[in-house]
Parts: C-alpha cells; sequence; structure tokens
C-alpha cells in the first residue's frame, strides 16, 4: 500500500502546495464548523425543535421523566432546556432491566433498529444502544468532522486498533472511510499485527489509546527498533484521559518523532464528537447542530457558561436522534474549557478532559485527580512506562491517605527506591495528597490494548 506522510508539526490550514492539495480540505463541515455561536444555536434549535415533535408518545421513559418534573418538552426551547431533569447511565440501564432488551426509550419499532452495540458492562449488565439508519449517518457525519478536525486528511493511512464491535468504538471504522483516508483495522491490544504492520510501512497515522501508544514505544525500543524510523507522523489517541497530558503527549510525539492529538466521544451520544486540531489547544467540539452541549456546575448541577477556563461536567441533548433519544443526559466528563475560538477557523469551543465523576477522589479535602497522577509519573521516563492506577478499597469517594498508586514499569527494570520516592514526593508537593507508590512489571500490569482503567477498588 503506497502513502505519503505529512511533515510533522505542519498545520493543515497554513500548508502550501502538495500537501493542501492532497488534503482537499482541512474542514468538512465549514460553513457549520466555523459558524458564530448565534448561528449555531439557531440551527440547533430548529432541529430541537424537529426533534421533540411526539417525542413523549414515542418514548414512554422521557414521558414518565418529564411528567414527573412538570415539563411539557414540547413549550421547551434550547434557551430553557436546563429546566428538564437530567438522564444518567444508570437511568438507561434499569430502564433495560425493567423492559428488556432496550428499555422503554426505544422510541422507534424493532424493525427499524439496524445497528445494535453493546457496553462493556463494568458496572453490571452490559447496556445495548441501539440505532437506526439515520442514526448510523448521523454518528458518522459527526465522526467524519471529529477526524479531519483531528487531522486525518485523504491521503493519511490510518490504522485503527478499536475493534469493530460489539463496542460504540467500531463506529470510528466508517467515520475514517468516510474521511477518505486508507485503513489498517487491527484488534485491540493485537501488539504483533501492529509492529508488523508498522515495519511493513503500511500507515503514516495511528489511533488508539494513549496506553497502547506508550506499550508500542516501549516495545519498539525493547526491541532494538527505532520507532521514528517507522514513518508514523500523526499518533491520535483517544478512549482514555491522557493523550492531552504534556509529559504523556511529548513522551509519544518524543518516541514517534510524531504529532500527538486527541479525540474523544460517548457511547451513548456519538463515540466520536471531539477531535483536536493541529494547534494542540484542546478538542474541538464537532456535534453542532446533531448534539446539543451543556456544562454544569459539579456540585449543584447549574448551568456553567462555556468559556475559557470553565470547568464542570458535560451534558448533553441530542437533537438527531430515532432510537434512543436523549435530553440532558450526564457524561460523567469532568472538562475543562480551552478558548471558543482557534487558528484553525473553528468555532467549536476547545476543551481537556480533565477526569470522570466516577474516578475523581476526595483526600483529606483535597479533589484528586487520576489523570493528574499519571501526568507527574509519566515525568519519569524510561524508568517506568508511562502507565499508573490508584487503588483504593470500598466505594466511599472520601479515601485516607496514603493512596495506593501502582506504576507500571519495563520487564527486566527494576527502578531504585529513590524514584518512587521522587513520584511520591512529586505528588505530595504538586497534588497535595500523601501517596504510597509501588511499581508493577508491565507482564502484571494488565492490557494496554483498549483502556487502562485509571481507579481500581477492591
Amino acid at each position: 500500500m503506497s502513502r505519503v506522510n505529512s511533515p510533522v508539526g505542519v498545520k493543515p490550514w497554513e500548508a502550501n502546495g502538495d500537501l493542501a492539495t492532497r488534503g482537499n480540505d482541512w474542514m468538512l463541515d465549514r460553513p457549520i464548523e466555523t459558524a458564530d455561536h448565534a448561528e449555531v444555536a439557531s440551527i440547533a434549535q430548529k432541529a430541537w425543535e424537529r426533534q421533540r415533535v411526539g417525542l413523549m408518545e414515542r418514548s414512554p421513559f422521557l414521558a414518565k421523566r418529564m411528567s414527573d418534573a412538570g415539563i411539557d418538552l414540547s413549550r421547551l426551547d434550547l434557551r430553557n432546556l436546563h429546566n428538564a431533569p437530567f438522564c444518567s447511565k444508570t437511568d438507561l440501564r434499569d430502564a433495560q432491566e425493567s423492559h428488556p432488551p432496550f428499555g422503554d426509550h426505544l422510541a422507534v419499532s424493532a424493525e427499524d433498529v439496524k445497528l445494535v452495540y453493546q457496553t462493556s458492562g463494568t458496572s453490571g449488565k452490559p447496556c445495548l444502544l441501539a440505532l437506526t439508519k439515520r442514526d448510523m449517518e448521523t454518528w458518522w457525519s459527526i465522526g467524519t468532522r471529529t477526524y479531519r478536525a483531528a487531522g486525518i486528511l485523504p491521503h493519511n493511512t490510518v490504522l485503527v486498533s478499536f475493534g469493530a464491535g460489539p463496542f460504540v468504538a467500531g463506529h470510528t471504522h466508517g467515520s475514517i472511510d468516510r474521511n477518505g483516508a486508507g485503513r489498517v483495522p487491527v484488534p485491540p491490544g493485537d501488539t504483533e499485527r501492529v509492529v508488523a504492520a508498522a515495519e511493513a510501512g503500511l500507515f503514516d497515522t495511528m489511533l488508539g489509546t494513549p496506553s497502547f501508544a506508550l506499550h508500542l514505544a516501549s516495545t519498539f525500543a525493547s526491541r532494538g527498533i527505532e520507532p521514528r524510523d517507522l514513518g508514523i507522523t500523526h499518533v491520535i489517541t483517544g478512549g482514555e484521559p491522557g493523550g492531552g497530558l504534556p509529559a504523556v503527549r511529548t513522551r509519544i510525539e518524543e518516541a514517534f518523532g510524531c504529532d500527538v492529538t486527541e479525540a474523544m466521544g460517548l457511547g451513548d451520544v456519538s463515540p466520536s464528537l471531539f477531535g483536536e486540531c493541529m494547534a494542540k489547544g484542546g478538542m474541538h467540539f464537532c456535534g453542532q447542530g446533531l448534539v446539543w452541549p451543556e456544562l454544569i456546575d459539579l456540585d449543584k448541577g447549574s448551568p456553567i457558561e462555556i468559556e475559557a477556563g470553565a470547568v464542570g461536567e458535560l451534558v448533553y441533548t441530542a437533537l438527531e436522534r430515532e432510537a434512543m433519544p436523549l435530553v440532558r443526559f450526564r457524561s460523567g466528563d469532568i472538562v475543562e474549557i480551552q478558548g471558543t475560538t482557534c487558528e484553525c477557523g473553528r468555532t467549536g469551543f476547545r476543551m481537556r478532559c480533565v477526569a470522570r465523576v466516577d474516578d475523581m477522589i476526595i483526600v483529606r479535602g483535597v479533589n484528586v485527580y487520576p489523570s493528574a497522577v499519571v501526568d507527574i509519573v509519566a515525568e519519569f521516563k524510561p524508568h517506568v512506562t508511562g502507565r499508573a492506577r490508584l487503588v483504593v478499597t470500598g466505594e466511599s469517594v472520601a479515601i485516607d491517605p496514603p493512596v495506593l498508586v501502582e506504576v507500571e514499569v519495563p520487564s527486566g527494570n527494576s527502578p531504585p527506591e529513590a524514584v518512587a520516592e521522587a513520584i511520591a514526593k512529586t505528588i505530595r508537593e504538586r497534588l497535595i495528597f500523601r501517596a504510597r507508590v509501588v511499581f508493577i512489571t508491565d507482564g502484571d500490569f494488565g492490557d494496554a490494548g483498549y483502556k487502562t482503567k485509571l481507579l481500581i477498588r477492591k
């Protein structure tokens, strides 16, 4: 397979000549991706007006929730949508257990369901995600915007390490295809196939978790292979926090001599929803006109203005969704808004995912996000691989110190105790909590192929 690499560090909108020609355009839906907030809000309002027609009749789930809250969706517009009740993953899971298989929020006939994904079931029985043909196209529309924003152009060939099923990450494959790029699919965690594909020069762009990228860098190094010689010019991370953390990003970029950008989505809403452009200033919201985002205060649940510096939880309402419409779905993603403009021309707000709500712990009054710990650990390469996790006992959010931090180290590497002490000292100085650091070899740490759980409860 022939491929042509893009120069590392080149921003497509600044490129001249061949790159700009081969890339065709760095933006797929320019009118809405560059529209100001008022215009996007107007387009979204019209989509919502179409979406809400008959919604209460089609979804018993929503009808009951809105009725209990005294809300008439037919009279609710996006400006006062915050008056509607939230919906959570637990609510959806309970609905499916009470009304199997899809729950009473299935708003179409079973014959109209054309694709069914499943969740991992890490919190219990897997949930089903039903899509109509139109729903599938909506997800692909958002996904193509996302991955074009993240830097995938038609001349690229992308190794995709997200499995094609049963999880929603498999929808990514169609988004890559619709971007016009070449695609090399491999199973999650199949290191040997990735190594073989890289040595054969089959791809120039890699899509996977930051954990897997770090794992590959260590694997290549242990085999005497120089990652920089493989022609991988771009790594797009997703599936878990980390790709936007400075130490993690720097380590991947230095290892492969490449650019690193991020992409992010949410299974119940859209598997690809945010993409970071080559300005590397945070992930752009790419669901304009199809998904309505809100930012809420973590403690009070009240709306927060989406502006630079704001921190809160993202909440979504589907504007184009047939099978399983969602209204004010709490994502569980804690984000920090980086800005609402960008040199690439996109006006979708930019953000970094700080943590998951269910991963945050409190240590003697201090909020602790596991991703911040990973950022510190990554600074201690090459003694460690860069992967780490917090291990706590019980289900309480409040944890007594010291907090156990397990840090992965390469096989055959036994870092001196001083390294563990230095990591613990840095955590104490920057994050203001006391940690107990222990080293775990990469063979015992767990699979790096898909996601690394940053918080383990025992």
